[in-house]
């Protein structure tokens, strides 16, 4: 009886494993969210997608989406958060990207980001004194984002 549990749980185990693996590669892939998404409605967090699309600012071959401003925690509003740049689609892209981007949506740009697509590598030039600096420039599978800290200015 002893060795048939433990047979039965080294299986489930490695079960376990490879379906662990499997979950991680559809993430990586961008199938399973979205499969789970158009099923139960549910979303990726704000954190991790980087926030709904506000604004779409096209520039012919490509097009530059803003998200809306992230500083979401589990309970309230945290004090720093980012918004994220995408532009899409990667082949449609220029050498370098120099756009400026009104965060809060005042009519006034809030910063300037310069983009080197081929590296990729990014530079800020703060217009606000609640845009704290440059989180990341990241190659996606479809477009090329920054994500650019804030200060929340609600707190």
């Amino acid at each position: 009886m002893k060795k048939l549990q433990a047979v039965l749980g080294y299986t489930a185990a490695s079960l376990a494993s490879v379906l662990v693996l499997a979950v991680i590669f559809l993430l990586i892939g961008g199938g399973l969210d979205k499969m789970i998404g158009a099923a139960t409605g549910l979303t990726l967090a704000p954190s991790i997608s980087g926030g709904e699309v506000t604004r779409t600012i096209p520039h012919g071959a490509y097009e530059a989406q803003v998200h809306r401003m992230v500083f979401d925690s589990l309970i309230g509003q945290r004090r720093e958060g980012f918004i994220q740049v995408d532009w899409t689609p990667l082949a449609g892209l220029p050498g370098s990207i120099d756009e400026e981007v009104d965060a809060d949506a005042d009519g006034k740009p809030d910063f300037r980001v310069t983009v080197d697509t081929a590296k990729p590598e990014s530079t800020l030039t703060s217009y606000a004194p609640w845009v704290l600096g440059l989180e990341g420039t990241y190659r996606r599978k479809e477009s090329l984002s920054v994500r650019v800290r804030l200060k929340n200015p609600a707190r």
